[in-house]
């Protein structure tokens, strides 16, 4: 059930929804006011924007709003895709000083319009109060309403969530021809023949005379069906199924605002495109509707946790590229100046005498393939599991690694972390007698901060963030120092000491994070340390780390010329 205040979060999202019916005709009127030309929605008219007066425009959108334009279908175009355009568009003809006025305050609005958007999807909990909902309908209905909209319309919106009533009659005839078509999609879908699936909910569509409900369905498993279909090569054409996932998808929302499953597969989409802030935002409304759905909790914890992780940009972290565990071994020969041949005798020994790490050496073998081991992320799964029965803290870690990105397990953000805090309750040492990093714990330990930094799986709490980073750094995590130390530069969970900020950072890089030698040196930087900051971010560069390769020279040109400015 919904409670009201959520409910009060998804009406704002609707009315700025509905607004994108009165943007698209500001557009035509504004492109017949600049060109003297009608805006027919074509291609044509889609080639004449991108090439003419919105050449720029185009050349700074991402992919997908860059098809988008390129369509030349502002029923296509979304929110964020018209009020840039809106906002950016200028005439190329003289306007008289009526029309440059009702321009300006249009945009005025359209600016007061993006920040409630912003709020809206940005805001923290998802839950609104009636007293600041009233607030910010009364702050949006005027604008709709200048734009064209009408406000009985409007008022029927925030009274009524349910869907909209069918306008056009419905023919009996079609609805149960449609759904002998759904049928035969629906079975072929689960037999795998996508191309033939489409076909039987494409004819389905056609029919004239069905009900919302109906052909909300077909756009829905439509979607579906397209999301099934591979595509390898980048997304650059309005003809990829997964651009055509989203329109329908889209389709499948408009005509039933209030379904969970049309946001969700709108979110679906979104994530097949790497669109994942726009992913996240639609399985946030999918849970305003059906905030007690596990599985979708689970989906959009994930999209959440992509987010993030593309955002932290730890994709370009060359630690994070898939090794084989012979690769392993062999650079951590680097490091120890042991030969592949005495580790692996190592490694014997410890299994002979520890089943838990037994099983957790099996288990990375069948994770990360080896001579002789095909990569099986199930039997992975399977042997991480065994350990975790034996009471290995590195066994929970690494199995909650899987399930947090479903492989070989179930997706489970939940479960996920329920391995993780099992971990991080284990001792931080083997044992007294044996004072050695007990695997596993540290990690665990670091991996809960980012899911309380971000809110995946969890509720977003900076402080407990923060604390699960102070926990790991103590045991030796060289990643938790350096995230620890961004928070205290930035002053999220702990008060803002820049003093303790570098102290950890440069714990971190001394421990050997290449993301904390960079953060490091922008600290240095800032600071003026020219020459520290310069021999950090050439250790960085050395370890890998990208923005270090293309900062380097900005730095070693800085620090060359405080050289030269004390030589005089």
């Amino acid at each position: 059930m919904t409670d009201s205040q959520t409910l009060n979060w998804f009406k704002i999202e609707l009315l700025l929804t509905r607004s994108c019916l009165t943007l698209r005709k500001i557009f035509k009127d504004r492109w017949f006011l600049f060109t003297g030309q009608q805006w027919q929605n074509t291609t044509t008219d889609g080639q004449a924007f991108i090439t003419g007066i919105g050449q720029n425009i185009y050349k700074n959108c991402g992919n997908i709003q860059k098809i988008m334009l390129t369509t030349g279908d502002t029923n296509q175009w979304d929110l964020t895709t018209l009020v840039l355009v809106l906002r950016e568009t200028k005439p190329i003809r003289p306007l008289n000083k009526m029309k440059k006025q009702k321009i300006a305050k249009e945009n005025i609005d359209l600016l007061r319009l993006t920040n409630i958007r912003n709020n809206n999807a940005h805001h923290a909990s998802k839950c609104i109060s009636d007293a600041e909902f009233e607030i910010i309908w009364s702050q949006l209905t005027p604008i709709l309403i200048s734009f064209g909209d009408d406000a009985d319309e409007i008022e029927a919106l925030k009274l009524n969530t349910n869907d909209a009533k069918q306008k056009e009659s419905i023919n009996n005839e079609s609805t149960d021809e449609a759904k002998r078509l759904k049928d035969l999609g629906n079975e072929a879908f689960k037999q795998k023949r996508f191309d033939e699936a489409l076909k039987w909910f494409s004819q389905a569509l056609v029919l004239a005379g069905l009900n919302d409900f109906d052909r909300s369905i077909l756009y829905s498993n439509r979607a579906a069906t397209y999301l099934e279909k591979p595509e390898q090569t980048e997304f650059n054409s309005s003809n990829d199924s997964r651009y055509l996932a989203l329109q329908d998808a889209e389709h499948a929302r408009d005509l039933r605002p209030t379904w969970p499953k049309a946001h969700c597969r709108v979110g679906q989409a979104y994530m097949a495109l790497g669109e994942f802030e726009k992913a996240v935002h639609s399985y946030n409304k999918a849970l305003a509707l059906d905030p007690t759905n596990i599985e979708m909790q689970n989906t959009r914890d994930f999209a959440l946790e992509r987010k993030h992780y593309y955002g932290r940009q730890e994709h370009l972290d060359i630690r994070s590229i898939p090794r084989t565990t012979r690769e392993q071994l062999t650079e951590l020969s680097k490091t120890t100046g042991l030969t592949t041949e005495q580790q692996e005798k190592v490694i014997d020994m410890i299994r002979k005498h520890d089943p838990g790490k037994d099983a957790v050496f099996t288990g990375h073998q069948y994770r990360d393939g080896d001579d002789n081991v095909k990569q099986n992320y199930e039997l992975a799964a399977k042997f991480y599991s065994k350990a975790v029965a034996l009471g290995s803290a590195e066994g929970m870690y690494n199995l909650a690694l899987l399930h947090q990105r479903g492989l070989g397990v179930k997706k489970d953000m939940r479960m996920a972390i329920q391995l993780l805090e099992q971990a991080a309750s284990q001792s931080p040492i083997m044992s007294d007698k044996f004072p050695v990093p007990n695997v596993g714990v540290a990690e665990a330990e670091h991996s809960l901060g980012p899911h309380y930094e971000t809110g995946v799986g969890v509720k977003m709490n900076y402080h407990k963030a923060s604390q699960w980073y102070q926990r790991a750094s103590d045991h030796g995590s060289s990643t938790a120092a350096n995230s620890l130390g961004l928070m205290y530069e930035e002053g999220r969970g702990v008060s803002k000491d820049l003093v303790k900020s570098e102290q950890l950072l440069r714990l971190s890089a001394v421990r050997g994070d290449p993301n904390a030698m960079m953060n490091l040196a922008l600290l240095l930087f800032k600071k003026n340390d020219l020459q520290d900051a310069e021999r950090w971010c050439q250790r960085a560069s050395d370890n890998n780390n990208m923005v270090a390769k293309t900062l380097l020279k900005q730095y070693q040109d800085a620090a060359e010329k405080e050289r030269e400015h004390f030589k005089k």
